[in-house]
Formats: C-alpha cells, sequence, structure tokens
C-alpha cells in the first residue's frame, strides 16, 4: 500500500512524521512538506500543492492531509471519480485534534484509517458514514476486508439504505467458497447462510447480500460481491489483436460459469510483455498483467506435470505458457480451466485461495 502523508506547516510537518512511523515498516509512506516549513525528517518538498494533487491521486492509495479542510475539498474536487477508484483521503488539523475521514470510507478504508490515525496521535476520529455512526455492518467493509469487487453499486447504494433504516439484510455465500471467505462473514457479525450456485436460490425479492464468483441471475434488491478467486492465463501469437483475446477470454470465463469481475489478475510470459493487442485487452478489461520469465515457469512446470507443447518451447523456451503462468499467479495447483485453444490465443483459468489476516477477523463493531 502507498501512503501520502501532505502538511503545510512545520507543527503539521511533524505530526505527519510521527504518522509515517507508524506505516513505514509495512507500506511505501511519503511525507509531503512545503518548503521552508519542513520537519527535518525524510520528505518530498513542494513549493505549490496545486501542482502535485493530481499525481497524489493517481499514485497512492491513501492520502492524510495536514491543514483545513475547506482547502483539501478545494484541491480534490476536480479529480474526484467514484468510490470504486478514488484513493482513501483523511483531514487532519495540525495541532492533532480531530482526524476526519473525508473520502472513500469503506472501499477505500478511509473509516478504519482515521481510526488508526486517532490512535496514533491521540485525535478524536471524526466519521460520518450512516452504517457506522450506527454501528452498522455494511456490506462494502466487508467487501473491502475480502477484496471484493461490487458488482452493481446502485445496489449497494440501496442495500446500504435498508440497513440503516432497519430492514432485516440477510448474506449469502457460495457454499464453495465457504473455506476462504466464510470466516471473514463470519466475523463481520450479519445474519448469513450458505448456498450452492448450481442449486436452485433460497432468496426473494427482500434486500441481501450476496457472495458469489459464479455468473448468476438474482431477483429483486440483490448486492453481489466478487470476491477475487481466479487468474487468467493467456498465450497468444505475435501481434494478435486485441478483440480475439477478448473473445478467448470471455467465452473462458462462460465456459466456467465465472464473472469477470471474480478474476484477479491475468499473468503470460516474459516475450510477451510489448505485445499491444494483449497490453490493449488488459486495459479494456481493467485486469493487471504479471509476466513470468521462462526460469520462473520452469520449476511450476515440473512441479504440476503440464503438458509442454514442442513448437512452443522450441519458439520460446518453455511448452506451455497459459497453464503456467496461471498456476503462478494463483500461487496453486487447481485449474478450472485447462489449456483451450482459440484462434491465435490460448487461455487456463487457475483457482485463487483467499489467504485472510488477522485483521480480517476483526469484527467492524469490536
Amino acid at each position: 500500500m502507498k501512503i501520502a502523508i501532505v502538511s503545510v506547516t512545520k507543527r503539521g510537518a511533524k505530526l505527519g512524521q510521527q504518522v509515517r512511523s507508524a506505516y513505514i515498516q509495512e507500506h511505501v509512506v511519503d511525507c509531503y512538506e512545503k518548503v521552508e516549513r519542513e520537519s527535518g525528517d525524510t520528505a518530498i518538498s513542494f513549493s505549490s500543492l496545486k501542482l502535485h494533487i493530481e499525481q497524489l491521486w493517481k499514485d497512492y492509495d491513501r492520502i492524510l492531509f495536514i491543514m483545513a479542510t475547506g482547502i483539501v475539498v478545494r484541491m480534490i474536487a476536480p479529480f474526484i471519480k467514484h468510490k470504486s477508484e478514488d484513493p482513501a483521503i483523511l483531514v487532519m488539523d495540525e495541532g492533532g485534534h480531530f482526524v476526519i475521514s473525508l473520502l472513500s470510507g469503506h472501499l477505500g478504508g478511509a473509516n478504519e484509517w482515521t481510526s488508526e490515525v486517532a490512535m496514533i496521535t491521540g485525535a478524536t476520529p471524526v466519521i460520518t458514514t450512516a452504517t457506522d455512526v450506527n454501528q452498522l455492518p455494511a456490506p462494502d467493509v466487508l467487501a473491502r476486508k475480502i477484496g471484493a469487487k461490487v458488482e452493481d453499486f446502485s445496489m449497494l447504494i440501496k442495500v446500504n439504505a435498508a440497513i440503516v433504516n432497519g430492514e432485516t439484510v440477510k448474506y449469502y455465500l457460495d457454499s464453495t467458497l465457504a473455506d476462504d471467505f466464510e470466516p471473514a462473514v463470519q466475523a463481520h457479525q450479519v445474519d448469513y447462510a450458505l448456498f450452492h450456485p448450481e442449486e436452485a436460490f433460497p432468496w426473494g425479492e427482500e434486500p441481501k447480500v450476496v457472495i458469489t464468483d459464479r455468473t448468476i441471475d438474482c431477483i429483486g434488491v440483490t448486492l453481489v460481491l466478487r470476491p477475487p478467486t481466479m487468474t487468467v492465463g493467456i498465450g497468444c501469437r505475435r501481434d494478435t489483436p486485441k478483440e480475439l483475446i477478448l473473445s478467448a477470454v470471455s467465452e473462458s470465463l462462460q465456459n466456467v460459469g465465472r464473472s469477470p469481475l471474480s478474476v484477479k489478475g491475468a499473468a503470460s510470459v516474459i516475450v510477451k510483455a510489448d505485445e499491444i493487442g494483449l497490453l490493449e485487452a488488459m486495459e479494456a478489461l481493467k485486469w493487471p498483467i504479471q509476466f513470468y520469465t521462462q526460469e520462473e515457469m520452469a520449476p511450476c512446470i515440473e512441479e504440476a506435470q503440464i503438458i509442454e507443447s514442442n513448437f512452443v518451447k522450441q519458439t520460446i523456451g518453455v511448452g506451455n505458457v497459459c497453464e503456467t503462468t496461471a498456476l503462478l499467479l494463483a500461487q496453486g495447483q487447481e485449474l478450472l480451466q485447462h489449456k483451450t485453444i482459440f484462434p491465435r490465443t490460448t487461455v487456463a483459468i487457475a483457482r485463487v485461495h483467499y489467504k485472510s489476516s488477522e485483521s480480517d477477523l476483526v469484527t467492524q463493531n469490536s
């Protein structure tokens, strides 16, 4: 995680360094301090904050501004896009009296971060989202903890409104994912039930939250959370257009009945790192892609006993790109789809198992 701490006074700069010291061991933390108002510790100096805001917005997951809220609101307003994309934004006064969760409270983690910064500095946390004020578990908090994507944000708004208004909102967890995600759902302290994705769904029109990677048809007010359960390995011939790659990926996901929102990322061999069609396809899908060297792939091929193509091996040094890179990225041994050949493209899909941390099991209301 990349964190930026921005101050405009010497007192604020020293406070920022206090926060930085609490996170520097586990995260990338940069302090931005105004010229002639620096703390004297490691920092990036600036003369005009306005010139840096756009880059800060792009480069960091979380930004703490130590200055007046009004300044921050005016500075960041042109760059705000959507709660699924915006970084977590906190504002704190230079005296360290209050720390405010300003933007991306749930999905960005600003609310939780506000509580942490308050503990570090002794400030009073200011959190205004309705579910938190009423000490109610919000589904987007669970989504962030398990790395899930929200399928339809209009449903998120409706479900959160139902929760705040005291309506019963039940959670339904795909039973095939229970080993990975049930502990996190239990820690979220909500009423939930398991369901099997290949059986009749046990829900009606009432507001609900469904956690699954399967493509399903839902009725009523249904918020679907898509946890990251898959990686996609892709092999392609030189100069394959993005349209063929997108078609191959789409058909592969249909074959396994999974949503593209549950794809953690894609992978291929290093010699494809400059393949324009592949890069354009990943940009269209908004998937990160990891490229592996032949030296990294060879042990995986041997361990998983992956069948190799002699022609491909003679061409690039390894005989199976899609299965090998999918498994490497997934850090596992389970393939949902073995190597499948499409026009100029091969695709394999590997299963990712969720690795929880202790923080995932801390309840939102504790």
